[in-house]
């Protein structure tokens, strides 16, 4: 059996096995803890907190987990960049770098690009390089989970007004918090730690539903709708009857802001995103404007700037993010930009679904379907939302590309074991 399962795995049997296929894995806990430390500041933003913001906690937890990481041994890091996900998301950094000389403003795409997104780039490869077995996985997506009850907890404490005190906004606390919640869903749990799993969905849930997200609605449903698929199999009325009695109760026992956004959705027709000038489909209509305009990129963090010359006529209008990550990452990297784009989120999906598919590990297949229930709530939430360079996204990637090492490592000792024992 698996002997079979290496030989479905594609470009894992290609000629020559990498370096990092290899049946003997050398650990590194403490660099490991580290890394998930200093997803606090990257992800829950804690460094932005009253009195926290000048101890410079990232950067003192990326450069000691570097540092261990060397002491530990590192190994296993080989062929990191040569994955079929970081090909994509690399491809990123690099038209990144090659649009800002053609740049509405070449300083701020550079400023972002060698700021935000470089140090985002050194926590996904550190999370990758220092994830060696299913533990570590489980472990860092209960990380995720813990951060984004953070956020949420800022959010219910500071209100939906106040709680740009981490730089997030609602809307994006609310996409985190469905991700989460989709890593939560397929996370193996039992006893006390089931209780855990469910007492965190609910507060994820209830902060989505404060968040007053209408996308973030939309997304925990479908969330939802898909796990009660994957967990009832082609009994999809038993499903659609859970998510339809999920959404009544909401909307039944949910506070008045909650109502209102809700009939804001059954009465879209009459919704401003369809007809005012800062709705969401006159700003996609703009945007469009802008890569037929730009077909090469406007630059990283740009479109808004670029928004703003197509309405300078207009006094009193305020530039406008793109509301859309793909379209934000076709009109800031150029179409070539959106389709590298579109191929590290298709990507990612085929290895999380493979991961979920496969029959050898229970655990790694659980931990498959909660990256395919995050990364489909992620599909629907940045759908309204300007976040092709979110951290929790490549996060996610990260979780994805240590998974399918993982995965791959275990498969190599299982047919070590195999071999070893016909000889």
């Amino acid at each position: 059996m698996l002997m079979s399962q290496m030989a479905r795995t594609g470009t894992e049997t290609r000629g020559a096995y990498r370096p990092w296929q290899t049946t003997h894995i050398n650990e590194t806990p403490i660099a490991n803890r580290l890394t998930l430390a200093s997803m606090f500041v990257f992800l829950a933003k804690v460094g932005n907190l009253p009195h926290l913001g000048h101890f410079e906690i990232g950067k003192l937890l990326v450069g000691l987990s570097v540092l261990v990481l060397l002491f530990e041994g590192g190994g296993w890091k080989e062929g990191v960049f040569g994955h079929r996900l970081m090909r994509p998301y690399l491809a990123l950094f690099i038209l990144g770098l090659i649009t800002i000389p053609i740049a509405v403003w070449p300083g701020g795409s550079a400023r972002f690009l060698f700021g935000n997104y470089m140090k985002d780039m050194v926590l996904v490869v550190l999370l990758i390089v220092t994830t060696r077995t299913p533990q570590d996985l489980r472990r860092m997506i209960w990380t995720v989970v813990v951060n984004t009850l953070i956020l949420d907890m800022v959010l219910l404490h500071y209100g939906i007004k106040g709680v740009t005190i981490v730089q997030l906004g609602k809307n994006e606390i609310a996409m985190t918090s469905v991700i989460a919640l989709g890593l939560l869903l397929g996370l193996p749990a039992s006893g006390i730690g089931r209780m855990v799993k469910w007492a965190a969905g609910v507060v994820l849930i209830y902060a989505v539903f404060m968040s007053v997200s209408r996308g973030s609605y939309l997304g925990v449903s479908l969330v939802f709708a898909l796990f009660m698929y994957f967990r009832f199999g082609n009994r999809t009325a038993l499903a659609l009857l859970a998510v339809m009695a999920f959404v009544v109760g909401i909307y039944a026992f949910g506070p008045p802001k909650v109502h209102h956004t809700i009939n804001t959705l059954i009465h879209i027709q009459d919704d401003y995103n369809l007809t005012a000038r800062t709705g969401r489909v006159a700003i996609w209509e703009r945007g469009i404007r802008i890569v037929e305009a730009h077909p090469f990129g406007v630059g990283m963090r740009n479109f808004p700037i670029a928004e703003g010359h197509l309405v300078k006529d207009d006094i009193g209008e305020r530039w406008m993010d793109a509301h859309n990550a793909l379209l934000e990452a076709t009109a800031e990297l150029g179409i070539l930009g959106g389709l590298v784009f579109l191929a590290l989120l298709k990507r990612a999906m085929q290895v999380a679904n493979r991961l979920r598919r496969q029959k050898d590990f229970p655990e790694l297949r659980m931990i498959g379907l909660s990256v395919v229930l995050g990364l489909f709530g992620y599909f629907i939430t940045a759908s309204f939302l300007s976040e092709a360079y979110a951290v929790i996204l490549y996060i996610l990637v990260a979780i994805i590309i240590a998974a399918d090492r993982v995965y791959v490592s275990m498969l190599m000792r299982g047919s070590d074991v195999v071999s070893r024992q016909g000889t």
